[in-house]
């Protein structure tokens, strides 16, 4: 057994960012109360490549605020992928909207244009497009089909950040953009998340709802909502955080794509597993390696998850299809749909999500790889 316990998940924490959460807890009040907030949007949204970025408590929020800029409510419906986090697809729910669960590719694990189609009607508003895992879908096939439909697009790019799909940066292809900065991702600010988009108009709407409805510029007055809004906003502190963070991505990517690589190496020659891959427009970031499983082995992601435990190994399964989820039982009307969204279902039973903290080295990914060939019963 190894000498330490391998958990699941960990962040990046260097000298940058003691040093500079250290000068924000110092320095930033009173006139620098939004200094490192400011300082993180701006080469935020720099790094990303688009106009507008409004940072908020969770990425949660974020969604929450695009569906409310997009104006979707009761009798909207919204495309989702049926093989996502959940909180890509509750924030439909907190507007009265109903989620209509779509599959994913086989291959990238992320929706297509052809599962978005299967589901429109005129009811459809939106669809939510999630990079997963730090993948890509192929985003031309669907920003044409959801032009010609007029339907907007919400990218969930919470797992995305730094990956490219022909050049372009994750966070680029939705009317409106989501990121996610909490403890698990590339960089992160203990909690956290962004609204990004290129369209002044939901900008404003989402900065006006995100802090209580306030917007004393316009209306004169401290203390003066105008609508009513939610209490999203972020700190400096985390600003801090996530901002020294950012300034190291480039590194980040780097230990991604090696670990990646590493795993890859380790269980090559394995047969009836496979790796999360990409298509040959995306550049992924591979913020979690995953494998799925072949059937023949006769363990789903529950058994071989188990099976870690006595190697003092902490792995974590694929998402669960949300349509299986039970508060989201109601909006499949009857239908039993894991015969319509055969892919997200294989995959998810199929699916384990390998360590991936920052900390892990060389000797770590060889010793997960050969207690994963131990439990496949292969050499």
């Amino acid at each position: 057994m190894t000498i330490h316990k391998i958990t699941s998940a960990g962040p990046s924490i260097t000298q940058a960012e003691i040093d500079l959460v250290t000068q924000a807890i110092t320095d930033g009040w009173q006139d620098r109360m939004n200094w490192y907030i400011d300082q993180f949007v701006k080469e935020f949204s720099d790094y990303i490549g688009i106009k507008y970025c409004l940072p908020t408590a969770h990425c949660t929020d974020a969604i929450h605020l695009a569906m409310l800029a997009l104006d979707i409510g009761p009798g909207d419906e919204v495309i989702v992928p049926d093989l996502t986090w959940v909180a890509s697809v509750s924030p439909v729910c907190y507007v009265g909207a109903t989620p209509v669960f779509a599959d994913v590719d086989k291959d990238s694990w992320c929706i297509t244009a052809e599962s978005i189609n299967k589901y429109i009607t005129p009811k459809t508003k939106a669809v939510v497009v999630v990079d997963l895992l730090g993948n890509m879908p192929e985003w031309d096939e669907i920003i044409e089909l959801c032009k010609s439909k007029n339907i907007k697009i919400i990218e969930d790019a919470a797992e995305g950040i730094g990956a490219t799909y022909k050049g372009k940066k994750a966070g680029n292809f939705g009317d409106i953009s989501l990121f996610s900065f909490n403890a698990t991702k590339l960089i992160m600010s203990g909690q956290g998340g962004a609204v990004c988009t290129d369209d002044s108009e939901l900008y404003d709407k989402v900065k006006l709802i995100s802090h209580h409805g306030i917007d004393k510029s316009s209306s004169g007055k401290y203390y003066w909502s105008t609508v009513i809004g939610y209490n999203y906003c972020w700190t400096n502190i985390q600003a801090a955080l996530a901002l020294a963070q950012l300034r190291r991505i480039d590194e980040l990517i780097f230990y991604k794509t090696w670990l990646f690589k590493e795993y890859e190496k380790g269980l090559v020659g394995v047969k009836g597993i496979r790796l999360n891959s990409a298509t040959e427009n995306v550049n992924p970031v591979y913020w979690i390696s995953t494998v799925i499983i072949d059937e023949k082995y006769g363990m789903n992601k529950e058994d071989i998850i188990e099976k870690f435990i006595k190697y003092n190994i902490d792995i974590r399964p694929l998402f669960y299809p949300i349509s299986s989820m039970p508060p989201f039982e109601k909006y499949l009307d009857g239908i039993n749909i894991k015969y319509k969204n055969l892919e997200s279902y294989s995959l998810s039973n199929y699916g384990v999500c390998l360590p991936n903290g920052n900390n892990l080295s060389a000797s770590d990914v060889k010793y997960i790889c050969d207690a994963f060939k131990e439990i496949l019963g292969v050499k």
